[in-house]
């Protein structure tokens, strides 16, 4: 059974009607380990640029990527700052977490989803 990484992936590329060759050609990666990341019930090892250019081509946003192939290491918070700002986000609800991310994605849209 593919893990939730693999049915995303396979999700996306088939609703925007790309193949598994022409994915693989397009970041420049074998359609073996594209079919790998598919289909495995694990997620195997991929590099971050390897999912950002995945997430790229197949109009996903990377944060999504990266939680589902259990990346979210390269999501931790780095510098103080992020830090401060990553704990003051624990407090807020929901709505206003979602409130936040419209209104950063409104103010600088090419970093949707990054």
């Amino acid at each position: 059974m593919a893990s939730d990484l693999g049915k995303l992936l396979r999700g996306a590329r088939k609703q925007r009607g790309i193949g598994l060759r022409e994915l693989a050609r397009t970041i420049k990666k074998s359609p073996a380990m594209l079919t790998r990341l598919e289909n495995e019930d694990r997620v195997p090892a991929v590099s971050p640029d390897t999912l950002r250019s995945i997430a790229v081509a197949l109009g996903l946003a990377l944060d999504q990527v990266l939680f589902h192939a259990q990346r979210t290491e390269e999501l931790a918070p780095r510098t103080e700052l992020e830090i401060a700002l990553y704990r003051r986000l624990q407090d807020l609800g929901v709505g206003d977490k979602k409130k936040l991310l419209k209104k950063l994605e409104k103010d600088d849209p090419k970093a949707k989803g990054s």
